[in-house]
């Protein structure tokens, strides 16, 4: 059976340049530091992501406090505080709930694997949040037309539902790269 053979092609080194132009191999250490040096990168890029993303639920949650304070209806308060609850558990997503990819099918790391199961509030804030802010945004409806409220009130109880898909696409935009993946793919090269 024969059996092909690839060559490399040959090219003259660049007159200007002083390194190839092809890729290196990567020995363990020189690994180690790009990896840290990558992960140092994404923690400062998620940091920056929270802090700029935190100020869309925490002022959405001071528009409600006239309709709280001045409105008439006991319907408008309560929205208004359900309103302010679930704007104040989407800055707490964000905050302090790990933003981790879903489980896959492959093996896992043992670093995951030592790691230890979410308590139920942060396995179940973000589904609660969002249903409770789906319904804050169903009843907006009813106060389309009502006295009692301002004019604009009805516009007010669709922030919930909008803040908490805006702070869910930047979580899920947080997690664009995974060094944890880029330590599964190191390979064994010793150096000099």
């Amino acid at each position: 059976m024969a059996t092909a053979r690839l060559r490399k092609t040959f090219h003259y080194p660049a007159d200007n340049s002083d390194e190839d132009d092809t890729p290196r191999d990567l020995d363990e250490e020189e690994q180690e530091k790009l990896i840290k040096k990558l992960r140092a990168e994404d923690d400062e890029r998620n940091e920056e992501y929270k802090r700029v993303f935190l100020a869309i639920p925490t002022v959405s949650a001071t528009s409600y406090i006239p309709a709280l304070i001045m409105s008439r209806l006991l319907q408008a308060k309560i929205i208004s505080v359900l309103s302010m609850t679930s704007l104040i558990a989407t800055a707490y997503t964000l905050v302090f709930v790990p933003n981790t990819r879903p489980a896959s099918s492959k093996k896992a790391s043992s670093r995951r694997q030592l790691a230890t199961e979410p308590g139920p509030v942060h396995q179940y804030i973000g589904h609660l949040n969002g249903g409770l802010s789906l319904l804050i945004g169903l009843n907006a409806i009813s106060f389309k037309d009502k006295g009692g409220v301002h004019e604009g009130f009805w516009l007010l109880c669709f922030l919930p539902v909008v803040s908490f898909s805006i702070i869910m696409l930047a979580r899920r935009l947080m997690l664009s790269v995974d060094v944890d993946e880029l330590e599964d793919l190191k390979y064994g090269y010793k150096g000099a």
